[in-house]
């Protein structure tokens, strides 16, 4: 009889507990906007940061809470803009696909290196020992940190230069952080994109003798082009996407064959989803989860 009474004390001490948290459940319940997981159901779910929250779902309550146009996924697109302002009920700043672009085009055929390194592959390993491994103090090191970092292999190790597939690339930028040498950047997409692939700030003497695809900074490029998209800072040329047309004269002009170089990106168009009306929200064209009357923004493209 006595081994009942220990089984009968725990059990009451189990049950009151239970009681206990169920109280607290109930006091100390927060209503949760069920936006903000329809929200978080339709991101990339990537957590990579490029909106300026740790995650998708930080992002997504955020927006439900303040609904700040400016805020956008550019990993998910147009399309995801125009489709998360539906449901909030605003227009969403246009979000314009991104790429990461590596300024820098010295693999191991065409800069000199000032030491053979065995040891772990990782950049910041490395320049534990010398600051380069390369004779350019402003090069990529070459031993993939950012490919570490990459979750969609959009990037590798070539000849010791890190290549970049625009295919793969959605944008995150989780590889820009990894890089010792702020060789890697975003920047937008276009259909015809002219790249200086040099930071360095040496002058061009320097950079002559130790790299064959370097920026020499002889100005030729800033003289050819017509529409003063390219200048020279810190001994280095530098495009103005906002002023580039994409004609090609500076290309045409530099004395380093790849220095600056055209890269041509497949831009797709965004789908414009039929217009169809919803009972529930009789103001939105499409099926929409806000509340009847709010003005959602026009889908891209189209007027307000």
């Amino acid at each position: 009889m006595e081994i009942f009474v220990p089984i009968l004390s725990l059990s009451a001490i189990t049950f009151i507990l239970g009681l206990a948290i169920l109280w607290a459940s109930k006091k100390f319940h927060v209503n949760r906007d069920p936006l903000i997981d329809t929200l978080t159901a339709m991101l990339p779910g990537v957590n990579c940061g490029a909106c300026g929250y740790p995650g998708c779902a930080q992002f997504a309550e955020n927006m439900v809470k303040k609904r700040d146009p400016s805020k956008i996924c550019p990993v998910g697109g147009s399309e995801l803009s125009y489709e998360l302002g539906r449901l909030l009920g605003i227009k969403l700043d246009e979000a314009k696909p991104v790429v990461c672009v590596a300024l820098c085009n010295g693999s191991g055929k065409t800069t000199k290196f000032l030491a053979e390194y065995k040891g772990i592959r990782d950049c910041w390993a490395a320049m534990q020992i010398l600051p380069s491994l390369k004779q350019c103090g402003y090069g990529c090191v070459g031993l993939g940190s950012c490919v570490s970092a990459c979750k969609y292999g959009a990037l590798k190790i070539k000849d010791g230069l890190i290549v970049v597939d625009d295919q793969r690339c959605i944008g995150c930028g989780l590889c820009i952080v990894k890089c010792p040498q702020g060789v890697l950047k975003m920047t937008e997409k276009r259909e015809k994109k002219f790249l200086v692939a040099c930071r360095s700030e040496d002058k061009g003497a320097a950079t002559r003798k130790y790299c064959s695809n370097g920026c020499i900074a002889c100005g030729l490029c800033v003289k050819a082009c017509k529409y003063g998209a390219v200048k020279v800072e810190n001994f280095c040329a530098v495009i103005d996407d906002a002023k580039c047309v994409s004609c090609g004269d500076c290309v045409a002009a530099c004395r380093m064959v790849k220095c600056i170089h055209l890269t041509e990106y497949d831009i797709k168009p965004v789908p414009v989803k039929p217009e169809e009306k919803t009972p529930g929200c009789p103001s939105c064209p499409v099926n929409c989860a806000g509340p009847a009357g709010h003005e959602p923004g026009p889908p891209p493209g189209k007027a307000g």
